[in-house]
């Protein structure tokens, strides 16, 4: 879904893995949000717009909003360092899945790896999907583009304040913590005041090995290059 708000003036578009659901649920509930569409919409049997991460183009495409009205409106959404965003995904991915050897394709065939440590597999078999289809993941290309801001995951609170700005809000207001991707996190330390052990977070770097770094590089690289992105970042 996209968040219209015809009070404020504004549409976000959630890109996915860059805390836009944060972001979402705080335009809902504190500046007059509501989703668009609200269910998934089809014609023909075809999808026309998701019913999560709708896109500018299938704004359209529905009908939800002509080219008129969109030119009218402050349009904004997030943007995400590849290679972290991509750990994400992958971790949200497989928690989808059973621990099925059949439900991980990118496993075929591949000796001494598992469901649950085989990111390098991962990123190799979607290296490869993509050499099919296009040479190039542009499917967050989507979500930048006619943004007339776009917030970066690694500054989400001051990009958020910017927003506000546009639109005329004075008032603080912060981005509600919101789905945030568990699995991420390994070992932990002891808490030298109550003895506790606090987990952490578990670095995307520690995912990759060098022919990963080369794949990403190849299939995000009009993002890298854009946002300045860098592995190790």
């Amino acid at each position: 879904m996209a968040v219209y708000s015809e009070q404020h003036q504004y549409i976000f578009f959630a890109n996915p893995q860059t805390a836009s659901k944060a972001i979402a649920l705080t335009l809902k509930q504190k500046l007059g949000g509501v989703p668009l569409p609200d269910r998934e919409i089809t014609h023909n049997g075809k999808v026309v717009a998701r019913l999560h991460h709708t896109t500018y183009s299938q704004v359209l495409a529905a009908g939800l909003l002509s080219e008129v009205q969109l030119a009218k409106l402050f349009k904004f959404t997030c943007v995400r360092n590849p290679f972290d965003q991509l750990v994400s995904k992958y971790i949200k991915h497989c928690s989808r899945l059973a621990d099925d050897p059949a439900k991980y394709p990118w496993l075929e065939g591949v000796e001494a790896a598992s469901p649950d440590n085989s990111f390098p597999q991962w990123v190799a078999y979607l290296g490869k999907h993509y050499e099919e289809v296009d040479k190039l993941a542009k499917g967050p290309l989507e979500f930048l583009a006619h943004a007339d801001l776009v917030i970066r995951f690694e500054a989400l609170q001051e990009g958020f304040d910017e927003f506000l700005r546009h639109i005329g809000v004075t008032e603080p207001l912060s981005v509600t913590e919101y789905n945030i991707t568990k699995g991420r996190a390994e070992g932990g330390v002891a808490a030298p005041d109550a003895g506790k052990v606090k987990k952490k977070k578990k670095s995307y770097t520690e995912y990759y090995d060098a022919e990963c770094v080369g794949i990403v590089e190849k299939l995000y690289e009009p993002i890298l290059k854009r946002f300045n992105y860098r592995f190790g970042d």
